[in-house]
């Protein structure tokens, strides 16, 4: 009965639960019916906002992530034990680096091909990687560590190091050096130097990647690091003042060079058969004679013009690139013809190839930024004009002048150099008259006409060299490297090298010096 009345109650109350559902299904459709219906672009914002919303919840990677698992170099040692290693031993090298391994808390393994050798070893304050490298350089052996608390101790053999020296890839990203040549040279340069033969030049990420030991990597890093500098860059400030001069006078009276006279026969009159026939005494004594005098023109003129033209243009360069400078026009010329094909009764066709020459003022400017804030410029520079024209191969080919200057030079910041010496002068003098009366004093103003043509043109170019940003040179770039010996390029950190500092004695102790560890005697045979 119990349970029979409990299946009831709970029969009661889910319909009471169903009812009441029911109910506010019903009054929230009645509200609504009684709201307006929503307008299009509600909808459209509603939307909007709805797929907003899913695109936020989505996220989308935007790069692959690297493993974060992987090491990225090889394990470093962590003895238990830093302090300094006093020992004076001789026995075999296994028992001497077991020895060692003790005094550090280490594990040593060894080669299975490594040799039993007896070495004698006395070391006094000596840290765990001096007192190993002295061991291996006795025992011709070199070691590497595993763990942070296991080394493997091996024959120094190529082999056996290319067996055992672990290896890691990085790559260098090159912020400065954007030209593929400058790459290229940086490539070459560590490739002979650190006799690398894994390394490889990406151009489009301007970058290099390296595959090789770590002390080698390192070394490159620091060679990349000095050589990856912003270069120096110079504006140059080029002035160039050309002025010309043309004077022409031109005073006298320039006659006609030729003179007509004309007989006329007495005897017209009769038959025409007899016109063209006179006597000899007839044409001494009889008859007329015609003189047509030549003309003249006076000629009084005087011209003088002057023409000065001045251009600056500013250069910007960085060091070692050329600039160039091009100001005037360019000029076709006819550099080489040929006869394609011809047929009776058509005119054979020929082919003619034109070149493009600058003439005005064509600058090209090498610079080089020295640090001792001076500039040295390779100079090139060339002033021309068309002075006529040619005709050659019945092709009309123009006349070009030129001055040109090539030389090195070197200036401080703010210094002008002067390019003179481009100086041109031509004085033309022309007489027209009669011969003989044309050089009479005075006279020869009647008979004659002279012109006077005096020209002059000088050029100035004007260099004033400013420095934008100098070479970066740091205290660091001038430091050497300790790289090791030929057959086993390393590096050392300073700590690796000095003698391991002792920490000073605890005054309210007892003892006023550490206690030192005292030196071990020999094993016993």
């Amino acid at each position: 009965m119990r349970i029979f009345r409990k299946r009831a109650n709970n029969a009661m109350a889910c319909i009471i639960v169903i009812l009441a559902a029911g109910s506010q299904h019903r009054a929230a459709a009645q509200v609504a019916a009684k709201q307006p219906a929503p307008q299009p672009n509600q909808e459209i914002r509603a939307s909007r906002v709805s797929i907003d919303a899913q695109n936020e919840k989505k996220q989308v990677p935007t790069a692959v992530q690297p493993q974060s698992d992987l090491a990225e170099a090889p394990p470093g040692l962590k003895p238990l034990s830093d302090s300094p290693i006093n020992i004076r031993i001789s026995n075999d090298a296994r028992a001497v680096y077991d020895t060692l391994g003790k005094l550090a808390g280490l594990t040593v393994i060894l080669d299975p091909d490594f040799p039993a050798r007896r070495i004698s070893v006395e070391l006094s304050d000596a840290t765990l990687r001096q007192a190993l490298d002295v061991v291996s350089m006795q025992a011709k052996a070199f070691w590497k560590p595993v763990t942070q608390n296991i080394i493997l101790v091996a024959p120094d053999q190529p082999q056996k190091r290319r067996d055992y020296e672990e290896q890691i890839v990085q790559m260098f990203y090159l912020a400065n050096t954007t030209l593929p040549q400058d790459m290229t040279e940086i490539v070459t340069g560590l490739r002979q130097l650190l006799d690398l033969k894994r390394i490889q030049q990406v151009n489009s990420q301007n970058a290099v990647i390296i595959r090789d030991t770590p002390d080698k990597l390192a070394i490159a890093e620091k060679i990349i690091h000095e050589l990856d500098n912003a270069k120096p860059e110079v504006v140059i400030q080029v002035e160039v003042l050309q002025a010309r001069r043309d004077r022409v006078h031109e005073l006298g009276i320039a006659p006609d060079g030729s003179a007509a006279i004309s007989f006329v026969n007495p005897d017209s009159s009769s038959s025409s058969s007899n016109a063209n026939k006179l006597p000899l005494n007839k044409l001494l004594s009889g008859g007329d004679y015609n003189v047509t005098l030549p003309g003249a023109t006076i000629h009084a003129l005087m011209t003088d013009s002057a023409t000065r033209i001045i251009q600056d243009p500013e250069l910007r360069s960085i060091d070692g690139q050329a600039a160039k400078l091009r100001v005037g026009d360019r000029v076709p010329v006819a550099t080489g013809s040929f006869q394609a094909g011809s047929s009776a009764g058509i005119n054979p066709l020929v082919n003619t190839q034109f070149q493009y020459i600058d003439v005005g003022v064509n600058a090209d400017i090498t610079p080089r930024v020295h640090p001792d804030h001076e500039v040295s410029l390779k100079v090139s520079i060339e002033v021309s004009s068309v002075t006529g024209t040619a005709t050659i191969g019945g092709i009309q080919q123009p006349i070009i002048s030129q001055r040109k200057i090539e030389h090195d030079i070197r200036l401080k910041e703010g210094e002008a150099s002067i390019l003179g010496g481009l100086f041109e002068r031509i004085d033309t003098k022309t007489l027209n008259g009669w011969p003989g009366l044309a050089h009479i004093p005075l006279l020869r103003y009647l008979f004659s006409s002279e012109s006077t043509d005096h020209q002059q043109n000088e050029v100035l170019v004007v260099l004033i060299p400013h420095i934008v940003r100098l070479p970066t040179l740091n205290p660091s770039d001038l430091r050497p490297l300790s790289t090791g010996t030929e057959s086993n390029v390393q590096v050392r950190r300073k700590g690796d090298i000095q003698t391991p500092v002792l920490t000073p004695a605890n005054p309210h102790t007892d003892s006023p010096t550490p206690n030192k560890q005292p030196p071990a005697g020999p094993a016993p045979k």
